[in-house]
């Protein structure tokens, strides 16, 4: 069995290979091949000790093959510089780990864990409880670790909330691609796309240092076709270039197109389009 390798957002996924030294990877880390996993969602994102939060895997295989996967929680702290102990990413044998469950959607529970007990907080001051997974379709394995984050009492995180994903014309002129019909395409056709989120999903808090900040919502881009200008887009750059002009399908084929909206402490929000390659 294969095992991939890559970093992805709070999402740790273990790897091998090697490609995952590579620091431009071709094909680049947005196209989308075989087994991925290109996001966990996490509903509610931060939650307290002995509360529970629905995990929702965003797991493709373009080859159309099953995928299933298994659950453990690791009680293995980071160490010092470590955003993940990497024994969580072998977790599933260890005595560290526990089984929890199967499914790409589970329901976890966070444990009855101290702040302290989970290492450094990170910038925002927010620490992490490691859930691991092991998705397989029976001949590749991804091994993702989604890290719940742990309510300390102040202002708790929302999910961000993507309303609509947008072509640009050349007039500047956004218009929605529609989520139940495929966007007509021809081959070396450009398109300049771009996420709406609702307003509310930048969320101010307090960070590590006492200073009061706003969210950064960035959002990565995965496609099955083509190459992207920007893997990743935000306020600062919020526009990405699709050009259809290599690794394309047979004529009369779809195109699968991702944006997976993150913020700055472990929210997210995915949206999926198609587009018909004519």
């Amino acid at each position: 069995m294969r095992r991939r390798l890559s970093w992805l957002g709070p999402i740790l996924l273990a790897v091998a290979g090697p490609s995952a030294c590579q620091s431009f990877p071709d094909p680049p880390v947005s196209f989308v091949a075989g087994l991925r996993v290109l996001g966990i969602k996490a509903e509610p994102p931060e939650v307290p000790a002995g509360a529970t939060s629905d995990l929702t895997t965003l797991a493709v295989d373009t080859a159309g093959n099953a995928i299933t996967a298994t659950w453990t929680e690791c009680f293995v702290a980071p160490l010092p510089g470590q955003t993940v102990n990497p024994d969580c990413l072998t977790g599933l044998s260890s005595s560290n780990s526990q089984a929890i469950g199967s499914g790409l959607d589970i329901t976890v529970t966070m444990p009855q864990v101290t702040a302290e007990s989970l290492g450094s907080p990170d910038s925002t001051g927010g620490v992490y409880f490691p859930f691991a997974a092991q998705v397989t379709n029976g001949a590749d394995e991804v091994l993702p670790v989604y890290r719940l984050r742990l309510a300390d009492g102040g202002s708790v995180n929302h999910n961000p909330a993507i309303l609509s994903l947008s072509n640009t014309d050349s007039s500047g002129t956004a218009t929605p691609l529609d989520p139940q019909s495929p966007m007509p395409v021809t081959t070396g056709q450009k398109l300049s796309l771009s996420v709406t989120v609702s307003p509310d999903s930048a969320e101010s808090y307090v960070r590590a240092d006492g200073t009061n900040v706003t969210e950064v919502v960035t959002t990565s881009w995965f496609c099955t076709a083509g190459e992207l200008s920007f893997e990743k887009t935000s306020d600062a750059q919020p526009l990405t270039v699709l050009s259809l002009d290599q690794r394309l399908p047979a004529p009369g084929s779809t195109i699968d197109l991702w944006a997976v909206a993150r913020d700055d402490r472990g929210g997210m929000d995915y949206t999926h389009r198609e587009l018909l390659l004519q």
